[in-house]
């Protein structure tokens, strides 16, 4: 007798092969048996009829670290509740560990505030010991941040590093790997890491390809350079051998939304001439990031401190200012999602700000970069709807949210829709419009994903595989909005973690005891 029988669903598996109406068996946490009939009887039967059965969805792009959600709400109810099973962390450039120095968790204070923020653990060895005690909303695995280990060493400075501190580092990041990190990420946009050098990157990417490890790279610049940017990592890619994700692709501006065809152009030969070489996306056509990194790269070289000491510089002002006002970036249609310090800006768009504190756009800019705290995070509708559904649905394209997971309660900070709806909105699209089948896009969710940062065991429905599934109908659909993004989608029935249910009949599981997610290692 089976413990778990699921009868008579749709199921995709995730390798993009087409769905079949099959009953599939579960015992504990393994998928023991699927047939077009079975017969033998179980502990619980669950009718799959007129619903589709997935593999539980990967999101490789996942910031509930950065964003502290792991700690603060450890259920990550807005993932579970559009179907993800399992979550990447560590991701742009920053993660939880290794922590050589007390400098290194301040790679996070762009996402969150770290003030009286005390870890007890120091290398990656020890986190994985602290995380694999505690139980989450969703599996979860961990990326290195290499801004994380770099600032851990070089602290604040933004220099060029030399060939003997690339070494530790180098050092630091194989021990982690080793450790069983899933990879390494980069954050080139960010003020830590602008100086860079293809160097550190070809160190970085070779040690990689060494251990069969993921290298999520995010662009150096995603809007006039963003073809250079792509090709830059590209190079990389294929002379180190390495598996190579972009993070979160997009092209912002207007002005630049016409180089869509270079930039797919530049991957696609890529990847026929053999490079492993992959992207994320998101579908939606707004961003959520830190408002600093919208200044100058001059003006933020240093680190916060510095930048702050610059805007107090009444020539140094004048001159980001002016750099403001000469850019194409629109930003009185900005969105203030959230501040440390608590502003009562949140919700409001920049124009607004502006006209409130009778100023420019771009000096209500500045005031809230000075007065808002480290944290200031901002929605900036900056892509082009067609843009961002062509990557969506193209094959070198893994959906994921680049969000974090929360539930329906908050304190007043807005955060990116994304978090509650990516992958539901995603397949919304699929179903209405049908430019890919339901099949790969179930793919792109969920085999595809796994491939890329290396999971065995889960991803597809087969005979030895996890029971993390995911039964969802016709209707389903995301409801999270830029204006009120804290509601769940619909249209998922019944989600499986470790072959237990957490979601049943659209419901969220009253926890009456642990968490099913587990803390994931690579192999």
């Amino acid at each position: 007798m089976y413990s778990q029988l699921i009868k008579n669903a749709t199921v995709i598996d995730g390798t993009g092969k087409k769905s079949a109406v099959l009953d599939v068996a579960i015992n504990g946490d393994e998928i023991v048996n699927i047939a077009p009939q079975i017969s033998t009887g179980a502990h619980k039967i669950i009718n799959g009829a007129g619903k589709y059965l997935a593999p539980g969805f990967i999101d490789v792009q996942n910031h509930s670290d950065s964003h502290w959600q792991i700690f603060d709400d450890p259920n990550l109810e807005s993932l579970v509740t559009q179907g993800y099973t399992t979550i990447l962390i560590g991701n742009s450039g920053s993660s939880l560990a290794p922590l050589i120095s007390k400098q290194a968790i301040m790679s996070l204070q762009k996402w969150h505030n770290m003030n009286g923020i005390s870890l007890n653990w120091q290398t990656f060895q020890e986190f994985v010991e602290t995380m694999s005690a505690r139980k989450f909303g969703c599996n979860m695995g961990s990326m290195i941040g290499y801004d994380t280990i770099r600032r851990g060493l070089i602290g604040d400075s933004t220099k060029i590093i030399s060939s003997e501190e690339l070494g530790v580092l180098i050092n630091i990041a194989d021990q982690a790997l080793k450790e069983g990190a899933f990879g390494i990420s980069t954050g080139l946009s960010y003020a830590h890491e602008l100086n860079i050098s293809d160097i550190e990157l070809f160190e970085l990417a070779k040690l990689c390809a060494k251990h069969k490890a993921l290298l999520s790279i995010h662009l150096r610049n995603e809007s006039d350079n963003i073809v250079h940017s792509v090709r830059e990592i590209i190079t990389i890619a294929e002379q180190s051998g390495a598996n190579c994700k972009i993070a979160h692709l997009k092209i912002r501006g207007q002005e630049n939304w016409h180089l869509i065809s270079e930039v797919l152009d530049e991957i696609e030969i890529a990847r026929h001439q053999g490079v492993n070489i992959h992207f994320d996306v998101y579908p939606y056509n707004s961003t959520w990031q830190p408002l600093y990194t919208y200044l100058p790269l001059w003006s933020v070289e240093g680190g916060r401190k510095e930048m702050l000491e610059r805007l107090k510089d009444s020539t140094n002002r004048n001159k980001i200012l002016q750099a403001l006002n000469n850019s194409q970036l629109d930003l009185k249609s900005f969105i203030i999602a959230s501040t440390t310090m608590k502003m009562h800006v949140t919700g409001k768009r920049l124009s607004e700000i502006a006209k409130e504190l009778n100023t420019s756009s771009e000096e209500a800019f500045l005031q809230i970069i000075e007065h808002g705290g480290s944290e200031i995070l901002i929605f900036d509708e900056s892509m082009n709807e067609d843009n961002v559904n062509a990557f969506s649905m193209h094959a070198l394209g893994l959906i994921a949210t680049n969000g974090s997971g929360y539930n329906i309660q908050h304190d007043g900070k807005l955060v990116h829709p994304r978090c509650f709806g990516t992958s539901t909105k995603f397949l919304k699209s699929v179903l209405a419009n049908k430019q890919i089948s339901i099949e790969e896009a179930i793919r792109k969710l969920t085999q595809a994903p796994a491939e890329k940062i290396g999971l065995t065991d889960r991803g597809v429905i087969a005979i030895g595989m996890k029971a993390d599934l995911v039964m969802f109908s016709d209707d389903i659909t995301d409801k999270a909005t830029l204006k009120n993004p804290f509601q769940y989608s619909s249209g998922i029935n019944q989600v499986w973690i470790n072959g237990q249910t957490v979601i049943e009949q659209g419901m969220l599981v009253q926890q009456t005891g642990e968490l099913q997610g587990q803390f994931l290692t690579r192999d």
